[in-house]
């Protein structure tokens, strides 16, 4: 599967410095080649970085999905609204949304199911808090995450999925999980997809991500992991040199 590299860019920037960053981008990562390059931008600068973006292969995200397709929903965005403006994929259940507004399992699984409905694909993510990991929980807190979001969505082993794994605590920590330990989440991934699914479905649809303090220094670490397709690199991500590094160590 070819390799990707997300960033998100969260709401760390004003419009200018945005814009800014999308220019450094276009910039640094014009040569690249061979590498799917995607950045996730705040909701409101998607059609303005689109259009930086344009004549190059960096292609969009959106941050967040509503978990309905339209209607009365005050303040949503639905997948078929994000396709529009030139998204292909949707981050789904990044921990801080689980925790900041209370993003649940079962908003997160129709997110999921109005993304394929939209045209776009979902990038799930999934992890345990601190107290997850020090409570020894983490293996059934992320077995637990993965069957709520993706038990009966519709036809999904005929769709490509994209599995970011990202432990709350190593979020714009600085403190990275250990290569052992990421081995050992993809064997326990493995094992949820293929017991809801089948095996196959995980090898020939299901991309896997690591995100949490990753950056152009310990990237390197986590290669030789067989079906790790590549990051989500939030802080680093908010320098175009440095994410420039990080993909240029991916091929």
């Amino acid at each position: 599967m070819k390799k990707i590299l997300i960033a998100n860019w969260k709401m760390n920037l004003d419009v200018e410095k945005t814009l800014q960053l999308a220019r450094d981008y276009k910039k640094e990562l014009k040569a690249l080649s061979g590498i799917e390059l995607i950045v996730a931008p705040s909701l409101p600068l998607l059609i303005p970085v689109e259009g930086i973006f344009a004549k190059t292969k960096i292609g969009l995200a959106g941050q967040n999905v509503a978990a309905f397709s339209t209607g009365s929903y005050t303040g949503e965005v639905s997948a078929a609204m994000l396709k529009q403006i030139g998204c292909k994929y949707s981050l789904v259940g990044h921990s801080e949304r689980r925790q900041h507004v209370a993003e649940i399992d079962e908003m997160i699984h129709k997110k999921i199911v109005q993304c394929y409905a939209g045209g776009l694909i979902p990038v799930l993510c999934v992890g345990e808090l601190l107290k997850d990991k020090e409570n020894g929980q983490r293996d059934s807190v992320i077995i637990n995450q993965l069957h709520q979001a993706l038990a009966k969505v519709p036809d999904l082993p005929e769709k490509e999925i994209i599995i970011a794994y990202e432990p709350a605590w190593a979020l714009g920590t600085g403190v990275s999980v250990e290569k052992e330990d990421l081995l050992h989440v993809e064997r326990i991934i493995k094992r949820a997809i293929s017991s809801l699914f089948s095996e196959s479905f995980y090898n020939e649809k299901v991309r896997l991500l690591y995100g949490g303090s990753v950056n152009s220094k310990n990237v390197s670490n986590y290669w030789g992991i067989e079906k790790m397709s590549g990051f989500l690199v939030a802080t680093a991500s908010l320098d175009a040199e440095e994410f420039s590094k990080i993909a240029l160590s991916m091929k």
